[in-house]
């Protein structure tokens, strides 16, 4: 078989196996590949080679697969291929999910779902094929599988290829997470310098008429901030002598909700404006007493924002919030007395906003041993399988019922899961090599296949690029301390990696509609160009 046919291949029975995120399922996925690599003679002849590893205190007992291939002249330069072997599911699929993992069958069967005009025409041209996982990414796994497979035959290269498939990336990216101390381990270790890493996602069209192809540079950030509101309980019979923090998590989203002031931006690529995840109060059971607790969530994309800066940005948000919802209180107490013959006392409030951080540092002054009791809480929490956002929201509310200086108050603070961004910008040598590999791959694809790629700034649709390593100025124990969780529910390794910094970029074939039933793969480009594009960039970083 030729290459373009092993990874078709590969990809068919790669996407025959479901791998759903978040289930048991991924581990069918992870033995797979794992059964792959042990049937390739180089590994049979160094099956110190590959592995496959647990990820530390998982529910679901998931995994993650690496194998590294040593050229013939010994070096340590290193240049890691990786993506995500899990999947979202398929409910949107309808009487077609018996099929949907079905690569030939999905393909010839999917008109009789509603395609859109663009859908439409691709299936008629032939030039694609249909279902999930094919672009996402069980493409880009199957792709650094066999080009694996290639470079362990001859070995004519210098340094060494590793290959890492992950799980979980569509829920919180437990395995490229779990995978850092791994990375930073070989690098002690086996003293390896990593000279870049490609995460080989799919590019994906703005509009189907280009004739462009994308390598991006870096990818979008992610962070999830949180407002944890307390209000003043009262009985509902007297509404204005309490604070609802409903009236604060809705003071809040009116603010925040596609705010486009909170839009990252660098050169011509905007992040979307932040949006609510979640708006909740915490009042479980039905009585006539007002809600103590309220929170919400929200997604918010950065490129280059640090995580300090936003913070404030948030913090000034929820003083602002916290005075109008004062304000509009107090202007409806004075309408309903003039109204009422009973004159009442009502409680004034003032806006107080704090951090979690401080909040933590303070209650940690005032309570012996307050981790020891948060993290037995947090191990039962993770028994019922609560999820990391539900959990933060605990660990906040526990946190603020120990502190001694209770009241009305907005407590900020970012939760699980934290995504850097990142951004390869040429600033060290190691940079500079690598972006002159890819320069010369844009130059081959041109000459060679008249393919026109270029080079984006971003992967905006957050991918593990973001766990290769990150930025060595920022303040990690600001950035630690605002993270609910850290180091309990959610063992981010920070500082593996500020160590490892890696230098990377997304390039793999090309794909259209990520999590729609209407996934597809584009053939020619990813079979038959992107093999010998990838080929051609080792040899160059791996001289």
């Amino acid at each position: 078989m030729t290459l373009s046919e092993k990874i078709y291949d590969t990809l068919e029975k790669l996407v025959s196996i479901p791998g759903i995120s978040g289930t048991e399922s991924e581990n069918l996925t992870s033995e797979k590949i794992y059964c792959m690599l042990s049937e390739m003679p180089y590994f049979k002849n160094n099956k110190q080679n590959f592995g496959i590893e647990d990820i530390d205190e998982d529910l679901y007992r998931r995994k993650f697969v690496w194998a590294i291939v040593e050229g013939k002249e010994k070096s340590s330069n290193t240049l890691i291929l990786t993506g995500h072997s899990d999947v979202v599911g398929i409910e949107e699929f309808g009487h077609l999910k018996s099929i949907a993992f079905n690569i030939k069958e999905c393909t010839k069967r999917i008109s009789e779902l509603n395609l859109d005009k663009e859908a439409l025409l691709d299936f008629e041209s032939g030039e694609w094929i249909f279902g999930r996982g094919t672009s996402d990414m069980k493409y880009g796994i199957a792709l650094d599988i066999e080009i694996i497979r290639e470079f362990s035959k001859e070995r004519s290269f210098k340094g060494n290829l590793l290959f890492l498939a992950v799980a979980g990336e569509e829920s919180n990216s437990e395995g490229m997470v779990a995978a850092v101390p791994f990375l930073s381990k070989l690098q002690d270790e086996k003293k390896y310098d990593y000279s870049g890493a490609i995460i080989s996602e799919c590019c994906i069209p703005k509009n189907r008429n280009e004739n462009i192809k994308r390598i991006y540079m870096g990818t979008v950030g992610k962070i999830m901030p949180l407002f944890f509101c307390v209000g003043k309980e009262t009985h509902v019979g007297e509404p204005l002598k309490g604070l609802n923090p409903n009236a604060l998590t809705s003071e809040i989203n009116k603010l925040l909700e596609a705010n486009s002031d909170f839009s990252d931006q660098v050169n011509s690529t905007v992040t979307s404006p932040p949006t609510c995840l979640k708006q909740t109060d915490l009042k479980e059971l039905y009585s006539v007493q007002t809600p103590l607790y309220a929170a919400a969530y929200y997604n918010l994309l950065t490129l280059n924002t640090s995580e300090g800066k936003l913070m404030n940005k948030l913090k000034l948000l929820s003083l602002e919030a916290f005075n109008n919802v004062l304000e509009d209180l107090k202007q409806k107490r004075d309408r309903f007395m003039k109204k009422s013959p009973d004159k009442v006392q009502y409680l004034e409030n003032k806006a107080c906003v704090m951090t979690y951080g401080e909040l933590l540092e303070k209650v940690k002054s005032e309570v012996e041993d307050f981790d020891g009791c948060i993290k037995t809480k947090v191990d039962l929490w993770k028994k019922e399988k609560m999820d990391n956002q539900t959990i933060a929201i605990n660990i906040v509310k526990e946190t603020y019922e120990k502190y001694s200086n209770k009241g009305p108050m907005i407590i900020v603070s970012f939760i699980p899961p934290y995504y850097p961004h990142k951004y390869l910008q040429g600033l060290d040598e190691k940079s500079i090599s690598f972006i002159e590999a890819i320069d010369k791959t844009i130059k081959f694809a041109k000459d060679d296949f008249n393919e026109n790629i270029i080079k984006e700034d971003f992967f905006m649709g957050i991918c593990d690029l973001s766990y290769t390593g990150m930025n060595k100025n920022k303040n990690l124990n600001n950035l630690s301390s605002n993270i609910v969780g850290y180091g309990m529910n959610y063992k981010l390794p920070l500082e593996a990696l500020e160590k490892l910094n890696i230098p990377g970029i997304v390039f793999g074939g090309e794909g259209k509609d990520f999590h729609k039933y209407t996934e597809r793969l584009n053939i020619s480009y990813s079979f038959n160009v992107v093999p010998e594009l990838y080929k051609k960039m080792i040899y160059s970083i791996l001289k």
